[in-house]
């Protein structure tokens, strides 16, 4: 009976470690994942200081354009359970409550076609919500914030300006988690999305640094 327990907790061990292998992970000390430079007099996306430094220069009501920008991830699967984790710091942006977001799933182009299908993390100060891009199919759909949602086991935030704070964005099971600074402040459930990329869709004038990027799955 022991050795049949011990068996079962053995496989059980086995089972969860086996959904968090690490397949990607970036500190931004050097330059071996290659990401994608970005250099215009209105976007700029570069790598200095051991971090992925983002900015937009001018308002979006001045200048409106957006900047889609998306990394392929070797062996991602965005269908399947995963968690993202990274630190971010929203340094400024063109209106008091808003930080970033940051996407994944299909972000890219095929012969010369931009094919998008994904779901994206908006963050703000102090909530975030979720919510999905279909190209061909009604384009955006927008979900509930995490201040419209009763739940009494999430926790209440504020990403301060200027620092850096430890995000991890979980899908397991059709249920997307949030955790900020290793509390949980959103849960919703999810109909995950065939893909292998991550990005994020730059609008608003301000800057952003990310850091220590983690995937598991």
């Amino acid at each position: 009976m022991k050795n049949t327990l011990f068996i079962a907790l053995l496989l059980f061990a086995f089972s969860v470690n086996a959904q968090k292998n690490i397949i990607f992970k970036d500190d931004f000390e050097g330059y071996d994942n290659d990401w994608k430079l970005v250099s215009t007099k209105e976007f700029k996306v570069k790598q200095e200081e051991g971090k992925l430094f983002i900015s937009k220069a001018t308002q979006n009501k001045i200048m409106n354009g957006c900047l889609w920008y998306k990394k392929t991830i070797p062996n991602f699967d965005t269908s399947s359970d995963f968690s993202i984790k990274f630190d971010a710091n929203a340094v400024s942006s063109e209106f008091v409550t808003t930080s970033f977001d940051i996407q994944w799933g299909k972000i890219y182009e095929a012969d010369g076609v931009s094919i998008k299908s994904l779901h994206q993390l908006d963050f703000a100060i102090d909530k975030v919500r979720l919510s999905k891009f279909e190209m061909g199919k009604g384009g955006w759909t927008y979900y509930a914030w995490s201040d419209e949602v009763y739940d009494p086991l999430l926790n209440k935030f504020k990403a301060e300006r200027n620092t850096f704070h430890n995000y991890e964005i979980m899908q397991e099971d059709k249920l997307l988690k949030v955790m900020i600074d290793g509390k949980l402040v959103y849960k919703i459930a999810i109909e995950p999305k065939i893909g292998s990329e991550i990005g994020f869709q730059r609008c608003l004038k301000g800057e952003l640094l990310f850091d220590n990027i983690v995937i598991k799955q």
